[in-house]
C-alpha cells in the first residue's frame, strides 16, 4: 500500500488499500483530533490540581548541623535573660538600701550601705533577693512556722471533735477517722491550715490593719479579751450586736472603720447555731479567720482552721498563737520617721 502522510492534520490515503487499515487510521486519527480538542479547551475554576511533592531525605550531618543551630540559639537567649536577672537583681538591691539609709535614722547603716558595691551584690543569693526587695512575697517571712508544732496541737487536744451523728458534710475532708463515737481532726491538714491562717495575720498586723477577736462562749471571754490587750488590737466577747458590721453608723452616731481581719475562736453561739458576725462580715467584704469544729459549717470562713473549740487548752494555744503572729507582723514594721 501507498501512502503519504501530511505533516499536520489526518493521514491522507493514496491508492487502494485493505478495508480493516483504513478503518483503523480513521479511530487513530479521531482520537488525535480529540485529544487536541481536549487540550485547546480552558479548565473550570474547580477543578484542582494535586501535586504530590516528594519527601526530602536529609543525610545524618545535616540533622546534627541543624541541632547545633538550635542549641546555640538556646544558650543566646539564656545568656540574655541572666543578664536582665542581675541588672534588675542590682537595681532592686540598691533600691533597698537607699530606702533604709531614707528611713533609718541609724549613720552607721547608711555608711555600711553605701560601702556596698554593686557588682558585690550578685553575689547574694535569689532568695535572699527577695526577701529584701519585697518581704511580702516571702513564703514565709514572718517565721510563723516556728511558733508551733504538730505535737504542741495534740497536747492541746485539738484533734477532738463531737460525736458521730453532729458531722457537717462539709467538713469530712478534715477528718482523719473516728475513735469511740468521736470524731477525730486530721492534724497534718489542721497544721498546714492554721500556717496559712497565722501568716495573713502576720501580713494584716505588718501592714497596720486593725485585727478583732470575736468569741460568744462566756467560758472563754478573759482568755480572749487578755491576748487581744496583749497584742494591741481590739476583741469582742459579749453577746453580738446584729449592726455592729452592717449599721455600724446609725449606731455610733458617725463614721467608723471596719476591722481589716475578724478571727473568730469559735464559729458557733452558745445555742450551737452560727455566729452572726461570719455573715455580716462576709456581707462586709471582712476577711475571717475561724476555728471550725466537726460540727460547723466552714464555707463562709476565708480561712478555716479545722480543730477544736471547746477546750479551754485549745483556745489558750489558738490565742496565744495570734497574739505572737501580730507581734511577729508589727516587729518587722519598718519606723516611720516624723
Amino acid at each position: 500500500m501507498e501512502y503519504e502522510a501530511a505533516v499536520k492534520g489526518p493521514l491522507k490515503l493514496k491508492g487502494t488499500a485493505n478495508k480493516d487499515i483504513q478503518k483503523k487510521l480513521k479511530k487513530k486519527n479521531k482520537e488525535k483530533v480529540k485529544n487536541e480538542g481536549e487540550s485547546s479547551k480552558p479548565k473550570e475554576p474547580n477543578e484542582t490540581q494535586v501535586s504530590y511533592k516528594q519527601p526530602v531525605v536529609k543525610t545524618k550531618a545535616q540533622l546534627k548541623f541543624e541541632q547545633m543551630k538550635e542549641e546555640q540559639q538556646k544558650k543566646r537567649i539564656l545568656e540574655k535573660a541572666s543578664k536582665t536577672h542581675k541588672q534588675r537583681f542590682k537595681w532592686n538591691a540598691a533600691r533597698y538600701f537607699t530606702q533604709t539609709c531614707s528611713i533609718n535614722s541609724d549613720a552607721s547603716l547608711c555608711q555600711n550601705a553605701a560601702s556596698l558595691k554593686v557588682d558585690q551584690l550578685a553575689d547574694i543569693k535569689e532568695s535572699e533577693l527577695k526577701e529584701i526587695s519585697d518581704p511580702l512575697k516571702f513564703p514565709d517571712y514572718f517565721g510563723v512556722r516556728k511558733l508551733f508544732r504538730i505535737k504542741d496541737l495534740f497536747d492541746a487536744r485539738i484533734h477532738y471533735g463531737h460525736t458521730d451523728g453532729t458531722l457537717d458534710p462539709n467538713m469530712k475532708p478534715y477528718i482523719f477517722g473516728s475513735r469511740l463515737g468521736h470524731l477525730i481532726f486530721d492534724l497534718d491538714k489542721t497544721a498546714e491550715m492554721l500556717q496559712d491562717g497565722l501568716n495573713f495575720t502576720a501580713h494584716i498586723a505588718y501592714r497596720g490593719g486593725i485585727i478583732l477577736f470575736v468569741s460568744h462562749c462566756p467560758q472563754h471571754t478573759l482568755t480572749v479579751e487578755n491576748a487581744a490587750k496583749q497584742a494591741g488590737e481590739y476583741a469582742h466577747a459579749r453577746e453580738w450586736d446584729f449592726h455592729i458590721f452592717t449599721n455600724s453608723e446609725k449606731v455610733y452616731n458617725g463614721v467608723t472603720r471596719l476591722p481589716d481581719l475578724v478571727i473568730l475562736l469559735s464559729t458557733l453561739n452558745p445555742q450551737m447555731q452560727e455566729h452572726t458576725a461570719v455573715k455580716d462580715a462576709a456581707k462586709m467584704c471582712i476577711p475571717t479567720i475561724g476555728i471550725v469544729d466537726s460540727n460547723s459549717n466552714p464555707n463562709l470562713i476565708t480561712y478555716p482552721i479545722p480543730g477544736n473549740d471547746d477546750s479551754p487548752a485549745a483556745v489558750q494555744l489558738y490565742c496565744n498563737l495570734f497574739r505572737d503572729a501580730i507581734l511577729l507582723g508589727k516587729s518587722k514594721k519598718p519606723m516611720e520617721v516624723y
